[in-house]
């Protein structure tokens, strides 16, 4: 008698396994089609413009050290010889206060069944250089030769400037020209203001507009002593990312608004900037946001397939529980179709979901499962109220499925408490079942009553 039990559940426990393999079929797919849909982005953004950061502005002031030292003569030792030795270097100036004001304006660019969030910003950067003098200090027999300075803003992908921008500068005008000439951050645009000063104190006002396109995300550097940077823009799922949230952010179905503020003592920005320009040292500091798409029908069908062998186990187990019950011996074979027929309706979701919203493509696919099942199961069961009841318990599930994939914060919670639930209500089920006696049960076959009880065919 014992033998039979566990024998049955051996093959219940094979079949699983088969299944699983099925699902992990299915989840490689999803990764396949999920690649497939970045790099259709990724196409999207090449003839556009990419991901956009900028950089900036900072104030460089490339300048020549020559230091003059003496050493004897190798042919005469009471003569001494002057040797001179040049240093290039660069200053970096950072703005004194910095404001920056962005209006994004989205689009969603569709090929094929993909598509790409793509923005257009226009920046207005408002500031002030201040200096106390004394920039560059000459030490014992040196010299200090100050290069043409330059105000540098780095662009990650300038191909999306709309607009030529014109950089005003203590009340006068000066054209942007392109590239920063640094070789770690070469992709940008520069310009060449003049009145400055390295060794007396100087106030410098400055303001340009700068009109970008890019790709999925935008984000700024914190570049002042002082930044005050606001963003708004017409996607209503922004996704806030770097190294500051914003202080104040309003997000509503129309659009959003976030404003930002920081201070040097916050950023370290003066040794940030010269470590990445110098030393090649990764630049991390930016304050940003992503335009993201919450009804991404791959990361929900990723979502819903972590619960799927899950929900698997939980259909036999009511499966078997049924057996128990009702004393009906259900075939290994039954099980398997049952369960092929929720590995198929991942496939459903998956297929109808490119082309479908996702709620209606999960709607779709769970009728089609649902009434199938119902219908083979009747048969199955013996009778057409069974098999309808089990219908019903499978829409519950799926029904709990879509509530556990759209609660991402709460998933965990909601999933714990209705295992749980399942738990109990088999515990309380089964507490009077002899299962020694179970065995001899399940190796009959089903009882003539239950038999002349199934649906005519």
């Amino acid at each position: 008698m014992r033998s039979s039990l566990f024998a049955k559940i051996a093959l219940i426990f094979l079949i699983t396994l088969i299944l699983a393999a099925g699902l992990t079929r299915i989840s490689f797919l999803v990764d396949e089609r999920t690649a497939r849909r970045d790099s259709v982005v990724a196409d999207i953004a090449a003839a556009t413009a990419r991901d956009q950061s900028v950089i900036g502005p900072v104030l460089t002031i490339p300048y020549t050290r020559i230091v003059k030292s003496w050493k004897p003569s190798e042919k005469d030792e009471n003569r001494m010889i002057e040797i001179e030795k040049r240093f290039t270097e660069q200053l970096y100036l950072l703005p004194a206060d910095l404001d920056i004001q962005t209006t994004l304006n989205t689009e969603a660019v569709r090929r094929s069944l993909y598509q790409a969030v793509v923005f257009g910003a226009s920046a207005v950067f408002k500031g002030r250089f201040v200096t106390d003098g004394e920039l560059l200090k000459p030490g014992p027999n040196e010299q200090i030769i100050v290069g043409e300075p330059q105000l540098i803003v780095g662009i990650s992908d300038p191909r999306g400037i709309l607009r030529a921008p014109e950089l005003t500068w203590a009340g006068q005008r000066f054209d942007f020209l392109p590239g920063t000439g640094e070789e770690q951050m070469p992709n940008g645009i520069h310009a060449r203001p003049s009145g400055i000063q390295v060794k007396e104190p100087w106030t410098a006002e400055f303001s340009f507009t700068l009109d970008l396109r890019g790709t999925q995300s935008f984000g700024l550097a914190p570049v002042g002593d002082a930044t005050r940077i606001g963003v708004r823009g017409s996607w209503p799922h922004p996704s806030f990312y770097g190294q500051f949230l914003p202080e104040t952010r309003e997000v509503t179905d129309t659009g959003f608004t976030a404003h930002w503020a920081t201070t040097r003592l916050a950023t370290n920005m003066q040794h940030q900037i010269s470590a990445y320009l110098n030393h090649n040292q990764a630049f991390n500091t930016l304050i940003g946001v992503r335009f993201i798409d919450p009804t991404d029908s791959y990361a929900q069908t990723d979502r819903a397939m972590k619960y799927g062998l899950l929900f698997i186990g939980l259909t036999f187990a009511a499966f078997f529980l049924f057996e128990v019950l009702k004393r009906l011996a259900i075939h290994p074979f039954q099980y398997g179709l049952t369960g092929a027929a929720l590995v198929l309706f991942y496939l459903l979701l998956l297929s109808l979901s490119e082309h479908l919203d996702f709620g209606l493509a999960y709607a779709i696919a769970t009728l089609a499962c649902v009434a199938l099942l119902g219908y083979y199961l009747a048969y199955v069961l013996g009778n057409w109220r069974r098999g309808a009841g089990f219908g019903a318990l499978l829409a519950g599930v799926f029904g709990m499925l879509y509530v556990l994939i759209s609660l991402e914060d709460h998933a965990l919670l909601a999933g714990s408490f209705s295992l749980f639930g399942c738990l109990t209500l088999t515990m309380v089920l089964t507490r009077k079942v002899d299962w020694y006696q179970l065995g001899e049960t399940l190796g009959q076959r089903r009882s003539p009553a239950a038999a002349s009880e199934a649906p005519n065919r």
